[in-house]
């Protein structure tokens, strides 16, 4: 009891803070069943690994699709207002897991298709969340809120990610993403319901006016933040190569069923929902910038464990060393980000944030696949950490503490006066 009253003492439990985890917990749902079967699902349809590897470059981790819907979603939610950016973004994801549904049921794996399109559209809904939690917490308290948030999401992975398994392999993949849709009705009338906006939208200029002046900032770092930009990029790359096609690896090389592969997960969930409050306390007390090169330091020696071993009871202690790197990375990058930007801009920032990346990034699992198919099995996980040394150095000697470019930002995202 005494850590649940310290807890709500550091984030206080606002209205607006409840929502978002609400629809936080539900997303951790819904990715911990999608997570685990989606990859030997596609396989199973017949798809190569690079098919699988282009896949998820179009609309997994750091796709083509969310990228070119990130920047747009932030801006419209700066523009027009969180609730309605949330709202269709939910609509997506139900269209998403249908698609998938019907793609089991009938064996076309060209369905798949529309149906990542509508899901790498509806992650708009992660620069929006960010954004809500910056506005609903004082700066002091970012880190801790930001890793609420994290643990509020993992927290289902102890359990849903095996339970998704055990019904893959039993009943058949297409079984999964009815639920899906469920928890996804849940999630929209959350936030229909309860969803109020806490801070005034920005004033409309110039309707086109202001939308030319959107695109031509809309995948161009800030200045003084260009460093950043840049190593948040290379860690997409990065991951996107090795861990983009992490379990459909497993699955096409060592033969792991799907319940093995959600047992993998739900370590990762244990250890990541159990580190991320202390982490985020790091974060707060040490600050954003430290806390990434500790993260991104975990990168080398994980994918060396990944690229040489095969026993199941050594990766499933290696996802406690991912999760790790999870819980530091995103709760200091998201601070990292609200601490230096504006509250009035920080939906855009952030959508920027994931496209620039994402733009850079979304091939890395495709090149992934092909480097799988053309090379052997290590391959990927060695381009993987190549790029993460790359990221570690870019962390280490370019990026300016947080903050430093907020003049500089605010004057290159400024809008045209008459």
């Amino acid at each position: 009891m005494s850590a649940f009253a310290s807890l709500r003492s550091r984030v206080p439990l606002n209205n607006t803070l409840i929502v978002v985890l609400a629809r936080s917990f539900v997303s951790g749902i819904e990715q911990s069943m999608i997570g685990v079967v989606f990859q030997p699902f596609v396989l199973s349809l017949g798809a190569s690994m690079s098919q699988l590897g282009l896949l998820n470059s179009l609309g997994g981790f750091g796709g083509l699709i969310p990228t070119l819907a990130y920047p747009w979603g932030g801006w419209i939610a700066d523009q027009r207002g969180r609730r309605i950016v949330l709202l269709g973004a939910s609509l997506c994801a139900m269209g998403a897991f249908g698609m998938y549904a019907v793609a089991g049921w009938v064996g076309a794996l060209a369905m798949l298709l529309p149906g990542i399109i509508l899901l790498g559209i509806s992650q708009v809904y992660q620069p929006v969340n960010a954004a809500l939690v910056g506005e609903a917490v004082s700066a002091r308290k970012h880190g801790s809120a930001y890793s609420l948030m994290m643990v509020v999401m993992i927290a289902p992975g102890i359990v849903v990610p095996i339970l998704a398994g055990v019904v893959a392999d039993r009943y058949g993949f297409e079984f999964i993403f009815p639920a899906a849709i469920f928890f996804e009705v849940i999630a929209f009338l959350v936030i229909w319901k309860y969803l109020r906006e806490v801070r005034k939208t920005i004033p409309q200029q110039g309707g086109a006016r202001a939308i030319l002046d959107f695109l031509k900032r809309a995948w161009i770092p800030p200045p003084d933040m260009r460093w950043f930009f840049i190593a948040i990029a290379m860690d997409m790359f990065a991951w996107g190569m090795g861990f983009g096609i992490f379990y459909g690896l497993l699955s096409q090389e060592y033969g792991f069923t799907t319940t093995q592969l959600g047992i993998l997960s739900s370590v990762s969930s244990i250890t990541w929902a159990v580190t991320s409050l202390p982490l985020g306390r790091l974060v707060d007390r040490y600050g954003a910038k430290p806390v990434l090169i500790f993260s991104e330091a975990l990168s080398p020696p994980l994918m060396l464990i990944w690229a040489t071993q095969s026993n199941f009871i050594i990766l499933a202690a290696s996802m406690s060393i991912f999760a790790l790197n999870a819980a530091s990375w995103v709760p200091a990058r998201n601070v990292y980000v609200a601490q230096t930007v504006e509250p009035a801009r920080r939906g855009e920032i952030f959508g920027r944030l994931s496209a620039f990346g994402g733009i850079l990034a979304f091939p890395a699992s495709y090149i992934g696949g092909l480097l799988y198919d053309n090379v052997g099995f290590y391959a990927p996980f060695i381009g993987n950490l190549i790029f993460a040394v790359v990221t570690l150095v870019i962390l280490i000697f370019f990026v300016p503490k947080p903050g430093k470019g907020e003049k500089a930002w605010q004057s290159a995202v400024a809008t045209p006066t008459e």
